[in-house]
């Protein structure tokens, strides 16, 4: 689909560099401790599609990882239901792929809403691998819950931990009552004015917006995503986004001389009321 083209565009260019790799992989590995898996990173590969006889396979994270005496790839697939008997046979064949290229065993751990009556399978690629497939539900997180106690704790100037913002990154597959692109505008936001409080870097304001889009941008149409990417773009480009509001605060500044009700001035804009009374 043309939005899955684009969304690779605006995420991988700055892959390379090796400050925001390092960056991700700290992040990455906060993910993994928050979500219980019990390893940590050595190395991380990219996101990427991939296709696979007629359906396209999507990993959405990847990299290396120590387990006793030999270092394992370590996959994280996220989505929203659990793995049908097809997509337990596409990510077999995905791994299996895998396995022309890498000597390392496999894990991958799928990250889903629902919960799964078991935890695990195994499948034994040949006589030196075996590949096993985890099975992950958040559905007990609940999303209120979250964004309150990281809200509690910028109103009261207390430390945003790893374990904050991996929660925010993976909570589209937590329990909530919002649309999907809601609860994910309302994380990015909200890790949005973390990095303004901490004076967060660049690099690390890209790995954690990286990790954001790979883990819960295919939870979205491509109209949602439209609108979820410009919201991001304008997060990592403080000028336009400074430009694009000072610009709707003009209109709305007009609208409100013209005699229209601020509540209707809100939804035309996209502004906030607080933000509109302030630019008055």
């Amino acid at each position: 689909m043309k939005f899955k083209n684009e969304i690779s565009e605006m995420v991988y260019p700055h892959y390379y560099d090796y400050n925001f790799k390092s960056v991700l992989q700290e992040r990455a590995n906060g993910l993994l401790k928050f979500i219980g898996i019990q390893y940590r990173l050595l190395s991380v590969m990219m996101s990427e599609f991939t296709t696979i006889g007629p359906g396209i396979s999507r990993i959405d994270f990847a990299g290396g990882v120590q387990k006793k005496d030999k270092v394992i790839t370590l996959i994280l697939e996220c989505q929203s239901k659990l793995p049908t008997d097809e997509d337990i046979k596409r990510f077999f064949q995905y791994v299996s792929l895998m396995r022309i290229f890498k000597n390392n065993d496999v894990e991958l751990f799928i990250l889903c809403i629902e919960k799964a009556s078991y935890t695990k399978k195994e499948f034994i690629i040949n006589d030196e691998c075996t590949y096993t497939m985890h099975v992950i539900s958040l559905k007990d997180y609940k999303a209120r819950e979250i964004f309150k106690s990281i809200e509690d704790k910028l109103k009261n100037n207390e430390e945003i931990t790893d374990m904050d913002i991996a929660s925010l990154q993976v909570i589209v597959y937590t329990d909530y009552e919002e649309s999907q692109l809601e609860i994910l505008l309302k994380a990015r936001k909200l890790i949005e004015r973390i990095a303004e409080s901490s004076g967060m870097d660049i690099n690390d304001k890209k790995a954690i917006v990286y990790l954001l889009n790979v883990l819960s941008v295919n939870m979205l149409d491509e109209d949602e995503n439209d609108k979820y990417q410009e919201e991001t773009y304008m997060m990592l480009n403080p000028t336009d986004r400074y430009l694009l509001k000072k610009g709707k605060l003009d209109v709305a500044r007009n609208l409100l001389a013209e005699g229209f009700p601020i509540e209707k001035v809100v939804k035309f804009t996209g502004l906030s009321k607080e933000d509109i009374l302030k630019g008055k």
